[in-house]
């Protein structure tokens, strides 16, 4: 039975993970692997050939040397693996849950801030900071959404939590206060 792209990116990431833990190099292997995201997204092309049928191993071997070239043992080691197994087209998923397992290593999560207007760096910051020490994380990843029909305040989203301080859901409490009154 064939496995299913999570399944494959669970088992992948998984590993990797646990080589970067037994090889005591997970912050470093963590970084690389951002910047070796980071390069794919922008040439998505890249994954496309790698994983291509038609083109043979060793053509993709070359290709795969110019780019791995920059990075360290590890991760040519792994970009290799993909390569042979012809699992390349799946690199992004195996990232994305290496980052999870990373994130729940080092007690960081990520999430959402709903405002009215955008929040400068500093603010986001600030309000993931606070966050952090209240649910007893090291740190919050958050991206700002601007949504003017939440009138002002925050909506927080971390995981499967959600924090709504907005003042639409306030003036909705109240509205409800008041209908229930009468």
């Amino acid at each position: 039975m064939a496995l299913s792209r999570e399944e494959i990116a669970a088992r992948y990431g998984a590993a990797l993970f646990g080589y970067a833990q037994d090889m005591k190099v997970l912050d470093p292997m963590f970084s690389q692997l951002q910047e070796l995201k980071k390069a794919i997204e922008e040439n998505p092309a890249i994954v496309g050939i790698l994983s291509d049928p038609i083109l043979n191993k060793d053509e993709k071997k070359k290709i795969l040397e110019a780019i791995e070239k920059d990075f360290s043992d590890e991760i040519q080691g792994f970009l290799n693996l993909l390569l042979e197994y012809d699992r390349f087209e799946y690199i992004i998923p195996i990232i994305d849950r290496f980052d999870d397992f990373y994130d729940q290593e080092k007690l960081i999560a990520s999430g959402t801030a709903t405002t009215a207007v955008k929040l400068d760096d500093d603010q986001l910051k600030r309000l993931g900071d606070s966050y952090a020490k209240k649910y007893h994380l090291n740190a919050v990843r958050l991206e700002n959404q601007v949504d003017p029909s939440i009138l002002g305040g925050v909506i927080l989203q971390v995981k499967d939590r959600v924090i709504d301080g907005s003042v639409k859901n306030k003036l909705k409490k109240i509205r409800a206060q008041l209908i229930d009154e009468n």
